[in-house]
């Protein structure tokens, strides 16, 4: 009867191993099946968080400030035309006045004054020149004496031209166009880097997912296999340390399944911040576990990353800005000159009319230099520690471009490595799982232990992370190699046009 009894349990064990593992398979997402489920792909959630996620919004609006400015720049070398005035201004006070037999007497002032003035003015970025036009018109009322003055100048010419001496204007128009053309490339590797996240994020959700799947599937299988320890363990079949090992390979299963939970309702999270989405949207990822088969040569990709990075425009722009600061300290310690000149006309009458009648010729022309003759080696030193300074650039520019093009070569290398791996870890999950059924299936008939079987099953659940983990390695380094050549080598297109 024992016995009988004893075959019963095995069966109805057997039978309820035999439903578990053929009813809880690994599902793909532990979304369910509700309707409002969104359907993730890899490449439908770079899209997203590109056009609707807060990084991707972050990088059009720092690129449209960038914009902003160099078009605010750019129009500054255009004509530029302004109205200015002084609203009146009264004055009293008590004043020292000449009087005409030569004696000084305090006489007390009220005067009001007012001025408008329309000016056009223009910079000559290749030569340094700065070129405006004026015309104004300035009252002044004596109210001591009731009597109003007007100054006109209908216009006059202005003209400043530096000689010998740096040309600001040519320098800052050379950095900023560089600066510009650098922020549009920056602008794109921005957009990669929120396909670098996104799939950080994307294989995080799918990877939580699946534990959730395995844990609950082991948690099912633990539980009926501890079931049929303890028919076994009844009859005299197995120890009771087998028993306690089944017992604790089920409650810790129990846990292992909460915690899988946790971490995926947190991945979640994570991954709808940074797509725009709900907090409480239902989400179910599917990656393509068929990779494209890509060629990445290592020359090309180096070959792209230096017409098409950013980085190329930034090295040029530390060697630009380091020679304009010793072109700035050589010219600071030689003559400079400067040339002003203005050239127009202006009348002064008691009325507005009269003002603008017989006009009078107005011109003024002067010449500035600036020589320094001795300073105790300020401007010796000061040359000097620019020239440091541009040969400190010249080699940390050296550096920053054979470190870059080693990430590039070292990032190319490890996709060709990770094309060879996904194909290695799918067939090592494949492997893996078919040992732990092979296990599984001897365990029921009673030909291995407890232990053996445990054993087969992590293996097989360290080869499925395995195999997750080497897909996700494998698009993340994808993204890295586009973001470091700005070049789709699936599509053969650059990502970035001058």
């Amino acid at each position: 009867m024992r016995t009988s009894a004893y075959l019963q349990r095995m069966l109805a064990g057997s039978i309820g191993v035999w439903m578990v593992l053929s009813v809880v398979s690994p599902p793909r997402s532990i979304a369910g099946s509700r309707g409002d489920t969104l359907a993730l792909t890899l490449p439908g959630c770079i899209r997203m968080a590109q056009e609707h996620g807060p990084a991707g919004e972050m990088a059009r609006q720092s690129y449209r400030s960038k914009e902003q400015s160099h078009r605010a720049f750019d129009a500054g070398f255009l004509p530029q035309l302004s109205l200015s005035g002084d609203a009146p201004g009264f004055y009293r006070s008590i004043n020292s006045i000449v009087q005409p037999d030569g004696s000084t007497t305090f006489e007390q002032q009220r005067q009001a004054s007012s001025s408008l003035g329309l000016q056009l003015s223009q910079k000559i970025a290749a030569t340094g020149t700065e070129l405006s036009l004026f015309s104004g018109l300035n009252r002044i009322d004596l109210i001591e004496s009731d009597i109003s003055y007007y100054r006109s100048t209908p216009l006059t010419l202005s003209l400043r031209q530096p000689i010998f001496s740096i040309n600001p204007l040519a320098w800052s128009r050379e950095i900023d166009d560089l600066q510009y053309r650098g922020a549009r490339r920056e602008y794109v590797e921005a957009m990669e880097d929120v396909a670098t996240q996104v799939t950080d994020q994307f294989f995080s959700v799918y990877l939580a997912a699946m534990n959730v799947n395995n844990a609950a599937l082991n948690c099912a299988i633990n539980d009926t296999l501890y079931q049929i320890s303890k028919g076994r363990y009844n009859v005299g079949k197995i120890a009771e340390q087998d028993l306690l090992q089944s017992e604790l390979a089920s409650l810790n299963s129990r846990t292992q399944l909460e915690n899988a939970r946790l971490s995926y309702d947190r991945a979640a999270q994570t991954l709808r911040n940074a797509l725009g989405l709900p907090p409480d949207q239902p989400l179910d990822v599917r990656p393509d576990t068929d990779i494209p088969p890509i060629a990445v040569d290592a020359e090309r990709a180096l070959n792209y990353a230096r017409a098409n990075r950013s980085d190329m425009l930034n090295f040029e722009l530390e060697r630009l800005t380091a020679a304009r600061n010793v072109r700035q300290a050589e010219s600071d310690n030689s003559l400079s000159m400067s040339v002003s000149a203005n050239l127009g006309y202006n009348q002064k009458a008691t009325q507005l009319n009269q003002a603008y009648v017989n006009l009078l010729d107005q011109q003024q022309f002067s010449v500035r230099f600036d020589v320094p003759l001795f300073g105790w080696g300020t401007g010796t030193h000061a040359v000097e520690s620019a020239r440091a300074e541009q040969e400190r650039v010249k080699v940390a520019v050296e550096q920053q471009r054979f470190t870059f093009e080693q990430e590039v070569v070292y990032q190319v290398r490890r996709l060709q490595q990770l094309q060879l791996q996904v194909g290695v870890s799918a067939k090592a999950d494949t492997i893996a799982q078919r040992r732990f059924d092979v296990a599984r299936e001897r365990y029921v008939i009673g030909k291995i232990d407890v232990p053996i079987l445990f054993i087969a099953q992590e293996e097989k659940d360290n080869a499925y992370r395995a195999r997750i983990q080497t897909l996700w390695d494998y698009w993340a380094t994808y993204y890295r190699v586009r973001r470091l050549t700005l070049y789709d080598f699936a599509l053969q297109r650059a990502l970035y046009k001058e």
